[in-house]
């Protein structure tokens, strides 16, 4: 891609075989680029104990090193052997990267001694299409991982509770649900009940199909838990993405999201069905402002997540440019 070559491999899990080649893989990679001229980085995410032999061989090589920590590690608040060895992989790792950090959002500052630090909450697409308010029903976009700990079971309970109130409202909502999860079955059942508000689930998607239902996206979900374990740690990076295509967010304030977004979102302040049906309500009522929120937060992401300020970042993070 312009210039970069980039090697993206598929995700596959064979045992013992993908293990080894996690461990051996990159390997003969940094043998053969060691004498290319220019500053090379070698960057170890979230501090897998697969990537110790890369790691090691990248400071033998003279490479600079460092650390991608994209989640936070839940503190099991006793002397376990598991809290013991994830105290000491974590001192290997800040120990031999001679670099910063790139964080999934600031909270995790405290969890390295690295240092500098950035953010990087991913890159807002260059095209800013707005989405249709015109037209209704309104889709409501529910993607990725659909489990309890992205909130599916509270939106599954609000369609719920509007199929039993059946607010006049309602008609003009459509939930759409893409990616696999343990609550996808929840969304199955009241898409084969039928009702409405109407519930179609895609499961796993294509690029392209995928492409097609953000098109047609006006409202994005992500509804991580408030409580979760890591609401501070993480970053709901689907935010960047809906945002910076025009389709309103509708998330909990978790993490640096409003950090991100700023005022162009709604947040739920509580894992609530009947506070999300609320904000529900105000959307299918209130398009207009609906839209102009989605407004602001595609200007707010474009100014902070742009492709041009996060590679000039990312260039000054990994390889000490000014």
């Amino acid at each position: 891609m312009q210039g970069v070559p980039i090697i993206y491999l598929p995700f596959l899990h064979l045992p013992i075989l993908s293990e080894l080649l996690s461990i051996l893989s990159a390997l003969p990679v940094l043998w053969r680029i060691r004498r290319t001229q220019g500053r090379k980085t070698a960057l170890f995410y979230n501090r897998l104990s697969l990537y110790l032999p890369a790691l090691i061989m990248a400071r033998m090589l003279r490479f600079e090193t460092a650390l991608d920590l994209e989640d936070g590690e839940i503190d099991a608040g006793d002397s376990s052997i598991a809290s013991a060895r994830s105290s000491v992989k974590s001192w290997i790792f800040d120990s031999l990267c001679s670099g910063g950090a790139l964080l999934a959002c600031r909270a995790l500052e405290g969890a390295t001694r690295l240092r500098p630090v950035e953010c990087c909450y991913g890159v807002a697409d260059t095209v800013f299409p707005d989405a249709n308010w015109d037209r209704s029903p309104f889709t409501v976009l529910l993607g990725g991982t659909v489990s309890r700990d992205t909130g599916a079971q509270v939106l599954a309970h609000a369609i719920e509770c509007m199929r039993e109130e059946r607010p006049s409202w309602a008609d003009q909502l459509r939930f759409e649900i893409t990616g696999k999860g343990d609550c996808l079955s929840l969304f199955e059942d009241l898409s084969i009940e039928g009702g409405c508000p109407k519930v179609v689930v895609h499961g796993r998607t294509t690029d392209e199909e995928y492409e097609r239902i953000l098109s047609r996206t006006q409202v994005g979900l992500a509804l991580k838990p408030n409580s979760g374990l890591l609401a501070q740690t993480t970053f709901p990076s689907k935010v960047v993405e809906f945002a910076s295509r025009g389709i309103l967010v509708l998330t909990t304030d978790i993490s640096d999201v409003r950090t991100v977004l700023g005022e162009g979102a709604i947040y739920l302040a509580k894992d609530d069905a009947r506070l999300l049906v609320e904000e529900l309500r105000w959307i299918v009522e209130n398009p207009t402002e609906a839209a102009a929120l989605s407004s602001l937060a595609a200007r707010t992401v474009a100014a902070r997540c742009g492709p041009r300020v996060v590679g000039e970042m990312l260039n000054s993070l990994l390889f000490r440019t000014a």
